[in-house]
């Protein structure tokens, strides 16, 4: 199978699995006036009603096309979902790898170039973000990064500060919480892949040892003096949050305060 038509092959599942429910329904709707006119010659020509296993073989044949059509959907709902399963661990797969290599790689800088090699090139990358974005910070905000949304956005200290309290009453109240519900509480729009990483309460304490969303701010200071501060999260949120079976080593380092 090339890999154009194997990408493909879930949502070719679908689509079939659509076409079978509607052929299904379809024949199912046809067989019955004349399933209903093969039980009543039967019960004419025998002279009284029939049992139920005589109606079941007198209307059997009429529905054979429903059933055969019936039993492909199922399966393909079936291979559906294996074929979901199989991505979906794929995904955790590549993820996984992708932040151990990323560990490893910021592992590897501290222990060539010191301490503080890391934090010296993540504010060199984040001074090249903000040159290409306009900033304006007024006197009541200031001016944040996150890493998992990618931009820059303003809010004052007490709003950012609210915003941490809400995530963590939910997180304490419900059991776990999102990505993007921290971004509600910011302000900002939701990402996709806001909804697929979060905190849980049971795996965080079972597998990371958490159980409270703690926040780091870093202050950093572009070229033209000007100050901003990136959000991160000594424990960051995970793909697991919902599911601990999809439990995974944590994706990233605790970062010290600088």
């Amino acid at each position: 199978m090339n890999r154009k038509l194997k990408k493909m092959l879930p949502t070719i599942m679908t689509a079939a699995t659509i076409t079978g429910i509607i052929f299904t329904t379809v024949t199912a709707v046809k067989a019955t006036p004349k399933a209903l006119e093969l039980l009543k010659k039967a019960e004419k020509e025998k002279g009284e009603r029939l049992t139920v296993w005589e109606k079941i073989k007198t209307t059997a044949p009429t529905y054979i096309p429903t059933v055969i059509i019936g039993a492909l959907t199922i399966a393909c709902v079936v291979e559906t979902n294996i074929l979901n399963e199989k991505q979906k661990t794929a995904y955790i797969s590549a993820y996984t790898a992708l932040s151990s290599s990323y560990r490893q790689y910021k592992d590897k800088v501290t222990e060539l170039y010191g301490e503080n090699a890391d934090y010296i090139v993540e504010d060199e990358i984040l001074k090249e973000k903000a040159k290409a974005t306009d900033l304006y910070s007024s006197d009541e905000k200031i001016t944040f990064f996150e890493e998992h949304y990618g931009d820059f956005f303003e809010l004052s200290k007490e709003e950012l500060l609210m915003a941490e309290y809400h995530l963590n009453r939910n997180f304490i109240l419900r059991g776990y919480t999102t990505l993007n519900e921290f971004y509600e509480f910011l302000g900002l729009p939701k990402t996709e892949i806001g909804d697929k990483l979060g905190w849980s309460a049971d795996s965080g304490w079972a597998f990371y040892g958490y159980s409270w969303i703690d926040f780091e701010h870093k202050k950093h200071h572009l070229d033209d003096g000007m100050e901003y501060y990136s959000i991160s999260f000594p424990f960051p949120p995970t793909l697991d949050y919902e599911d601990p079976d999809l439990y995974c080593e944590p994706s990233y380092p605790r970062y010290d305060e600088v």
